[in-house]
This record gives structure tokens, C-alpha cells and sequence, in this order.
């Protein structure tokens, strides 16, 4: 086993989980094989200037992916599954957000002990997606790319290109009929939001006027933002586009459109201090399913993402290992209309 196992500088992964993927590439390769051992955690943080939990952390993971195994007083070895193939899976996004949140834990719900994911973040700049992709290429066996707010220009097409096809995953709306490399998974877009209002429209024509709360973080389509405009001026509603949403922008009989949970939390607290009926003298629709969509109020309306689509089509990528040239796939936003408007 190598000393020099760990490559500390200038890793964004976490400790634990670049020993993770360090054991699993000295195996693939040829170095590690079935009987041999593992240091002990005391010597596996000696050598590799680590805590004992990351070390820990480390080998249970490996543990539960059948890779490694622990036996008494004598140490770690390398199991007899480790010959099995596990998908290594690298999310690149803008921002670690609610929503990107969501898509990894539907997708570790969906790959369960098959696949390693781990994420990282361009902060929507072109060229550190592009430095990102450079860096990692052979260190993953699939990249999960969300590219929003990336040009869709030459130099970005080719910079999706350098990845092999059979290892691009696209997910979003924004390279759709752009890039033809690759899988792909499309949600949301203009029509896609639009049709979800207009499924409501008897719905919401008991409020004055919508609002549409823009998040303070997230990345947020520009497409919703039309849909919404259209919906609202085809219908004859008022409408607003709230930068923020501050208790003075709350109205009675208007609804609420947010992303943010603290812009829902601010709604719900409202509606309760003023003896608001959520549904009937104020609307509230959050663009994100969440614990709090489904807890607070008797229940959140939602129109999202679909998440958990997003990631049984993922885990059918990782577990089918389907060639390089596949059929894009497009999802319909979810709705769910409950208490709350």
C-alpha cells in the first residue's frame, strides 16, 4: 500500500472520501488485490496526516460497498467483491443548492452501495467548469453536468465534448437541441412551467395577483420567468417579480410563488400571526419539494423539479452502462397542489 495514498493539496473532496476513491483506483488497477491488508487506522493516520474518523469514515464506506472487510484483531483486507465494478460519478454544478441537494440524495436513493457520487461547483464560471473538467477526467467513470449559466457557445460546446459520450450525463433545459453528446435528461423550460400554471388556472383565479419570489441563490430559469409573464398577461392577472420577499410585499388574497425556504417559512409565519387562512385568503406555491413543503401548514403546494425521476433514470444509466449515442430523455414538472393555495 502506498504512503502516498492521498493527494491533500488543492482536493476538493472530503478526506474520507478521497481515501474512498484512492483504495477503489489501487484496485482497479491492479495494486490492491483480494487478501491483501489495509493499515490500521493508526497507521493509516500516521502515514496519510489524517483523523482517525476520516480513516474511519473511510473503511466503513468501503465496508458497505462490499470492498473491504474487517477481521478481529488482525486488521482490514480486501474482500472478495472488490473485483466488482463500482461507478464512480462526479456532479459539477454551479452551487451547491436545495435543488442540487435533492438530485444527489434521489440518486444515491436510487444507486444505493452500486455507485460513489460526489459533487463539486463551477460557481457558474466557464472557465472553472472547464479547469474542473481537465482536472478530473479519469478519476470518474460518469459526469453529471448541470450546466446553467454557462454560454452555450463554441468554446462551452467543445469543453462538454472533451468527455467521452458514454460518460456525459446532461441534466436541465438549457443545452436542449444544442448539444447531441452524451445522455441527457431535460426538465422544466418555458412550456413545461407554463402548462403547470395553466392545469391551475381555475385554481388560482381566487387571488388578485400572482407573485413570482426570485431566489436570492440559486440558479433560476429565465424560461420560468417568460412562462410566468405570458400566463399572467394571457389571463389578465397582476403580477410582480420580487428580488426579495419582505413581510410589506405580503398581501391579502394575492398569491406566492418561492424557491427559497426561508421565503416560505416567511409566508407561513405571516399567515399565522395575522390569522391568514393559507389557500383561501393567501396562495403559496414553492418551486421546491422539500421537508418543509410537506410539513408546515397542513402541506405546501409544489411545482418541482422531478428529483426522484431524475435519479431512477440516472442509477438505469449507471446500472445499464448503455453506449455512448442514447436517446434524450424529457421529464414534465411535478405538481402537487395541497392546503396551502
Amino acid at each position: 500500500m502506498k504512503d502516498t495514498l492521498i493527494t491533500t493539496d488543492r482536493q476538493r473532496s472530503p478526506k474520507y472520501l478521497q481515501v474512498v476513491n484512492a483504495v477503489i483506483s489501487e484496485i482497479e488497477g491492479g495494486s490492491l488485490r483480494i487478501g491483501d491488508r489495509l493499515p490500521s487506522i493508526n497507521d493509516a493516520c500516521t502515514d496519510w496526516y489524517l483523523s482517525k474518523d476520516s480513516v474511519k469514515r473511510a473503511y466503513d464506506t468501503l465496508s458497505q460497498l462490499g470492498l473491504i472487510t474487517s477481521v478481529y484483531r488482525k486488521g482490514y483486507f480486501i474482500a472478495g467483491k472488490s473485483n466488482r465494478r463500482i461507478q464512480r460519478v462526479l456532479i459539477i454544478t454551479g452551487q451547491l443548492t436545495e435543488s442540487v441537494k435533492q438530485l444527489h440524495d434521489a440518486i444515491v436513493r436510487q444507486v444505493g452501495g452500486k455507485a460513489l457520487i460526489d459533487i463539486c461547483t463551477y460557481n457558474y464560471r466557464q472557465d472553472l467548469l472547464g479547469q474542473l473538467i481537465d482536472k478530473h477526467l479519469g478519476n470518474y467513470h460518469y459526469f453529471l453536468l448541470m450546466p446553467h449559466l454557462v454560454e452555450t457557445n463554441p468554446a462551452s460546446i467543445q469543453c462538454l465534448n472533451n468527455l467521452p459520450g458514454n460518460q456525459l450525463i446532461l441534466v436541465g433545459s438549457q443545452w436542449r437541441n444544442l448539444l447531441t453528446h452524451g445522455h441527457q435528461i431535460y426538465y422544466g423550460g418555458q412550456k413545461a412551467f407554463y402548462e403547470a400554471l395553466e392545469s391551475q388556472l381555475t385554481v388560482l383565479r381566487k387571488y388578485s395577483q400572482l407573485n413570482l419570489v426570485l431566489p436570492n441563490l440559486d440558479f433560476f430559469e429565465a424560461d420560468y420567468i417568460q412562462a410566468f409573464q405570458q400566463f399572467c398577461t394571457r389571463h389578465d392577472f397582476n403580477f410582480q417579480l420580487l428580488d426579495e420577499l419582505t413581510e410589506a410585499d405580503i398581501c391579502l388574497h394575492q398569491a406566492y410563488f418561492v424557491t427559497d425556504s426561508a421565503d416560505l417559512i416567511t409566508l407561513v409565519d405571516y399567515s399565522q400571526q395575522h390569522a391568514l387562512r393559507l389557500g383561501q385568503d393567501l396562495g403559496v406555491v414553492s418551486l421546491t419539494e422539500n421537508e418543509y413543503t410537506r410539513l408546515l401548514a397542513g402541506g405546501v403546494s409544489v411545482i418541482s423539479h422531478p428529483s426522484a425521476e431524475v435519479g431512477r433514470l440516472v442509477s438505469q444509466i449507471l446500472v445499464g452502462q448503455p453506449g455512448p449515442s442514447q436517446p434524450a430523455y424529457s421529464l414534465p414538472l411535478q405538481l402537487q397542489f395541497r392546503a396551502s393555495c
